[in-house]
């Protein structure tokens, strides 16, 4: 008897044990007519420990069956089969409740730092070290700037509450100053940070971790000592010139009463710390988009793909007269025209478009895109959860003749700090328009995709994350919202800090915003910043109904907390996999490591141990479908497995299309090919994450099925069908009948 050993590893998302070995036994029983009974049983395995006395046990979930000679003319001697799940999704559990699915949300937007730094360090393309510098400065700053500041923001808000509810807050007898309040406020989150970092700090906590408890703790000290000193040098003049700066920026309310006039200082403080934080992301995302165009594409056709736009777009805002812009871009459009009727001109315009379309669809480099997506994301959701929190203030804050400190100061700042979300509001809901297009084309002409030469369809309505004009457009809304952030930035300078400014067009002056000779205000007047200034207020004005759909998502996150759970799944098992425990290049030698990818590897090889004591098998069968496909070729690649026939079968695989691409140094397959006997390959010409896998010696066997997304591989009849011609196998019901499902 012929014994075989098959190891089903499951991919992302929420799995549960058993459930897809579950699946691919039911889905064998049906289409290959397997006879005889099937076992099956559940075992727990134990997994070393480092940083606990305690056993960790995972479930391995078992099924064995005995298939006879005669069930097919491929096999000599009757099959002893033992079959085992890897199981790993327990690594990366869905929150419970809207609250923790809204911190989990938020972490998992920051786990697509991860991507970008393994791109950015493992990817085999062209990176200027200034490139890798600026993808590390930007992702710190989300770690251990952004994500702390929200928390503290968030921790220092409801210390506020305890005006209303425990004691009273303000400058007479009987009251807690409120500039002590927050300073203890800040101590407290001071000492749990040192506490951490001190004695629950372990080896095997991420990058992310660290990061935001070091910046949580330094925010938090900044905080205490801003605040003692407000506290103690309540007289002082300048004390009460930043007092009078804060108060300038806002509407009256909590600035102007003297009990809250120092929380006030602090909140307007924080909200400037945050606005500059969030410029400086900006301007790193602009210098990372320069340096990576000049390298790929040139200066002359960096040139024209971005600065003639930006230049007759920025013309026609400052313009006097706005006759000449358009006739520049008509002109323009008309010599365009012409060249393109030239063969010369429209090879040469043929080539560059191939080039931008390598540039930002099919390249190694994608940590431009991740981070720009990253940016976007956390803008969106931070001000839904914050437009959700503040409806919850509003309810709990009082009466609106006596409002609580807490709603005072929501309504002074949240106005300042909100005060570009329109421009994050449209750049989002442009990118959810454009980017519908792609998909319903993918829909519609889904059964053409992934062909053995990939087409115009592929590049241009392929995966979201490789499509040229998302791409492009993901960088323009870069800008849109650089430009939101900072005219308001100088709005707000001008405003508070009396800033002179000099029109270039008209060379006037203008002083504390108002003209020094005329005494027209700045924003009123007839000046090229004026009319810059129109276009932002325009855009501005849309802040409230961008603070409505802002409450609405936090609305959606909150009411629908265990359906986003589930499909954070995907991007919660990607993050776990790619997560690090330092932020600097693991491959250079240094402690930076892949704590939970190394745990979950070592699962593969702990089953296989496991059911190799139990059966001394003659092969080795390895199932695996997505992220699953990623771990089954590592363990396979790299393990020390005992010497016998290795048969990989994968299932919408992103291998080399999407690891192999774009983290190929973390990622090398070469020597996988050799210790295996056979490799099937079954995608789905529709699947968003798998397609053909590709190697330079091409033993795989590529099997296109027919179009059904990306889930539902195990008990899809397609490939079944797929794969009994790929193993000849014919069940005894004739299943290969005209009726029977077909292969693409």
């Amino acid at each position: 008897m012929e014994k075989t050993l098959i190891l089903v590893v499951h991919g992302i998302g929420e799995q549960a044990p058993g459930e897809t070995i579950d699946a691919l036994t039911g889905g064998a029983v049906q289409e290959l007519r397997l006879p005889g009974a099937i076992e099956g049983r559940t075992e727990m395995i134990a997994e070393p420990a480092e940083d606990s006395e305690l056993l960790q046990l995972f479930p391995c979930t078992i099924r064995q069956t005995v298939i006879p000679a005669s069930f097919n003319d491929t096999f000599d001697q009757d099959q002893d089969v033992l079959a085992a799940e890897v199981y790993w999704s327990d690594l990366s559990p869905a929150p419970k409740g809207p609250f923790s699915t809204a911190f989990d949300l938020l972490h998992s937007v920051l786990g697509l730092g991860y991507l970008a730094l393994e791109n950015v360090d493992h990817s085999d393309g062209k990176i200027s070290p200034w490139s890798r510098r600026g993808v590390h400065a930007f992702i710190w700053i989300f770690y251990a700037l952004l994500a702390p500041l929200n928390a503290l923001l968030l921790v220092g808000s409801l210390s506020l509450l305890s005006d209303q509810f425990f004691f009273p807050v303000g400058q007479g007898a009987g009251k807690l100053p409120g500039a002590l309040l927050l300073a203890m406020t800040g101590g407290l989150v001071f000492a749990g940070c040192l506490i951490w970092l001190r004695y629950k700090q372990r080896p095997r906590h991420s990058y992310m971790m660290r990061a935001f408890i070091t910046g949580l703790g330094a925010m938090s000290a900044l905080t205490m000592a801003a605040a003692l000193l407000i506290w103690l040098g309540q007289d002082t003049p300048w004390i009460e010139a930043l007092r009078l700066s804060a108060c300038q920026s806002v509407e009256t309310t909590a600035c102007w009463t003297r009990d809250y006039q120092d929380v006030a200082l602090i909140a307007w403080l924080s909200t400037l710390f945050t606005g500059l934080v969030w410029l400086v992301a900006m301007v790193i995302l602009l210098a990372l988009f320069m340096t990576t165009t000049l390298t790929d594409l040139g200066l002359r056709r960096t040139l024209l793909l971005f600065g003639i736009p930006i230049v007759l777009m920025v013309a026609v805002q400052v313009s006097a007269n706005r006759t000449w812009p358009w006739l520049l871009l008509t002109a323009l459009f008309v010599a365009v025209l012409g060249l393109a009727l030239s063969p010369p001109a429209r090879g040469m315009f043929r080539r560059s478009l191939d080039r931008i379309t390598r540039f930002f669809g099919q390249r190694e480099l994608i940590y431009q895109s991740i981070c720009n997506a990253m940016l976007i994301l956390w803008m969106l959701i931070t001000a839904a959860l914050w437009a959700l929190f503040s409806g919850m203030v509003k309810q709990i804050g009082g009466s609106e003749a006596d409002p609580s400190l807490l709603t005072m100061i929501y309504q002074d700042y949240s106005s300042l700090l909100t005060s570009a979300l329109a421009y994050v509001m449209i750049a989002v809901g442009t990118l959810l328009a454009i980017g519908a297009v792609p998909v319903i084309i993918r829909g519609v002409r889904r059964k053409h995709l992934a062909q053995e030469t990939p087409t115009g369809l592929d590049v241009w309505c392929g995966r979201l994350i490789l499509n040229p004009v998302l791409n492009l457009l993901l960088f323009i809304l870069i800008l849109w919202m650089a430009f939101g952030g900072l005219f308001q930035a100088a709005v707000t300078a001008m405003t508070v800090f009396g800033e002179a400014y000099r029109d270039p067009f008209t060379g006037a002056v203008f002083l504390n915003g108002v003209n020094a000779q005329t005494g027209q205000q700045i924003w009123t007047a007839d000046s090229a910043i004026t009319r810059l200034s129109n276009f932002h207020t325009g855009i501005t004005d849309l802040n409230r109904l961008a603070l409505v759909a802002a409450g609405v998502l936090g609305l959606v996150i909150y009411r629908g907390w265990n359906f986003i759970a589930n499909a954070l799944g995907i991007a919660r098992d990607i993050s776990v996999y790619a997560a690090r425990t330092h932020g600097a290049k693991p491959m250079d030698g240094n402690t930076s490591r892949y704590v939970q990818r190394q745990r979950i590897l070592a699962r593969f090889r702990l089953v296989h141990d496991h059911l190799a004591r139990q059966m001394d098998y003659d092969r080795l069968i390895v199932v695996a479908h997505s992220q699953g496909t990623v771990i089954a070729a590592q363990s396979l690649a790299q393990n020390d497995l005992p010497d016998r026939p290795r048969v990989l079968l994968t299932m919408g695989s992103p291998l080399t299309h999407i690891y192999g691409q774009y983290f190929a140094k973390a990622f090398g397959l070469q020597p996988l090919p050799g210790r295996l006997v056979r490799w099937i390959n079954i995608f789905r010409c529709d699947d968003f994450v798998g397609t053909r896998v590709r190697l330079d010696d091409g033993v795989i066997e590529n099997l296109r099925v027919e179009a059904n997304g990306h889930t539902g591989y195990w008990t899809d009849r397609n490939v079944w069908s797929a794969l009994r011609k790929a193993l000849a196998i014919t069940p005894s019901d004739n299943r290969d009948s005209p009726d029977a499902p077909h292969v693409a």
